[in-house]
């Protein structure tokens, strides 16, 4: 293995140290006998740890291991997730004040750093696969034009792939950027395993993005929180994104996550082709199985424009008498299986190579079970998805620090929204703060959460508005 991180944990590990130093458990000796096996590898900087704020050993080598796997001019390991990714390429983008151009499809944490910022978003409406009730992504002459509209503003962020495994065919954007002169950052929390095989839909720091995230634990074998910056030396000064960084991150990093992050690329830079083609062959399989299934199938549409992720399954319940999170709880419940997400009438399942045939044969024996018990083979009516800006009446920034009152949701028609609300997941913001609300709106949510659906913003039927 070339694992740096590793490597220099195991030796000083294996030199049985007495130290004097933090973390107080002492190498696991403070801690419950389930982690003190991971204590041993918890540890601060010290001679021979280097420094995630000014590498020059051992993160450094890994981080330079990294951006040559995911072909980048530079790699940073993030260890507070994708979010801290995210704030950190907007604050290498935008001034204070400033705009930025991003899909509506966005994750929270992108209007969070534009507030801070005191910034404002140009919004750009995602397609919408209107069949299946799905968002497909953003259409790159919907960008150019936002482009031209807002010519001062300082970038373009998009988010690839989304819940679903949609990813927006990024070559057009990245010609529209260049034509603008504009960064191009991309959220590609959910993509870090496209560049580990052909199938998948084109990484995006190779295809030529500036700036890209990605969430190594959202599908590779890393913990919890492991994130990697990539970015490339064109627009954007690679210390400024190395000092807002070091701005944003604790000083404290885990060396547990650093590792993980050291481990999850060198195991997949040396296998992860190979297994990506077993998983493959495994969700081939699964399909010829479903297929036998009547009333629950799986939604493989192509799209003109766009990419689909094939590890990402998405099943249909439209056909059944129950709404997505009705299915997600019966799956969890009666056959102990978790799904990642589900909406009105899909359930979203992230499958990896860690998965056995075996638990694609469960999968498929739970889902034949539900589809006996619950299927009609009659298509429900949608409630289309909501897919409309609404007006926007105070900035960002100054909405989230206004005075608020909460009132109950049939009652919010017509008063300024004072908070995001996220039907969560995927967390994509349904109002955000500073915007109308509207009938339509009041009655979308009520729906939703009629069908149990968890909404962040939303507490006790009511919804916090500006006074």
């Amino acid at each position: 293995m070339n694992t740096p991180i590793l490597r220099m944990l195991e030796t000083y590990k294996n030199e049985n140290p007495v130290p004097f130093h933090m973390p107080g458990h002492i190498l696991g000796r403070g801690l419950i006998n389930e982690l003190k096996i991971a204590g041993q590898w918890d540890i601060t900087e010290i001679p021979g740890s280097d420094c995630l704020h000014s590498p020059v050993g051992v993160i450094k080598e890994a981080q330079d291991l990294a951006a040559r796997c995911f072909g980048a001019d530079y790699s940073i390991f993030l260890v507070n997730g994708s979010t801290t990714g995210i704030h950190i390429m907007i604050n290498s983008v935008v001034r204070q004040g400033g705009k930025l151009i991003i899909g509506r499809d966005c994750h929270k944490s992108v209007l969070n750093a534009l507030a801070l910022l005191k910034a404002e978003p140009v919004f750009v409406l995602p397609e919408i696969d209107n069949e299946n009730q799905i968002p497909k992504g953003i259409n790159p002459q919907d960008l150019e034009q936002a482009l031209v509209d807002n010519p001062d503003a300082q970038g373009i962020l998009i988010t690839r792939p989304n819940y679903y495994g949609i990813a927006s065919s990024v070559e057009d954007i990245v010609k529209i950027s260049q034509k603008y002169n504009v960064p191009l950052l991309i959220d590609e929390a959910h993509g870090a395993h496209f560049i580990f095989h052909n199938a998948f839909p084109e990484c995006g720091i190779r295809a030529g993005a500036e700036l890209c995230v990605q969430s190594l634990h959202k599908t590779m074998p890393a913990l919890t929180q492991t994130a990697i910056l990539h970015g490339k030396n064109n627009l954007i000064s690679r210390e400024k994104v190395e000092m807002i960084s070091s701005m944003l991150q604790t000083t404290s990093p885990s060396y547990l996550l650093m590792a993980s992050i050291d481990f999850a690329r060198d195991f997949m830079e040396r296998k992860g082709y190979s297994l990506y083609q077993r998983l493959l062959e495994n969700i081939n399989e699964f399909n010829r199985g479903i297929e036998n299934i009547p009333s629950i199938n799986r939604v493989c549409t192509e799209y003109k424009g766009f990419e689909t992720d094939f590890s990402r399954i998405v099943l249909s319940l439209k056909n059944t008498a129950l709404s997505g999170y009705s299915a997600e709880e019966i799956l969890r419940k009666d056959y102990g299986i978790v799904a990642e997400m589900a909406d009105q009438f899909n359930l979203v399942l992230i499958a990896t190579p860690f998965h056995t045939e075996n638990d694609f044969k469960k999968l498929l024996n739970a889902l034949g079970r539900i589809s006996e018990e619950y299927g009609t083979g009659k298509e429900r009516k949608n409630l289309p998805l909501y897919n409309s800006l609404p007006e926007r009446v105070i900035p960002l920034h100054q909405a989230i620090s206004s005075k608020t009152r909460e009132i109950p949701i049939n009652k919010a028609a017509g008063e300024i929204c004072s908070t995001s609300i996220v039907p969560y997941p995927p967390g994509i913001p349904l109002l955000n703060p500073g915007e109308r609300i509207t009938s339509e709106i009041t009655d979308y949510i009520s729906e939703l959460l009629s069908m149990g659906c968890l909404i962040h913003g939303i507490n006790n039927q009511k919804i916090s508005v500006i006074i």
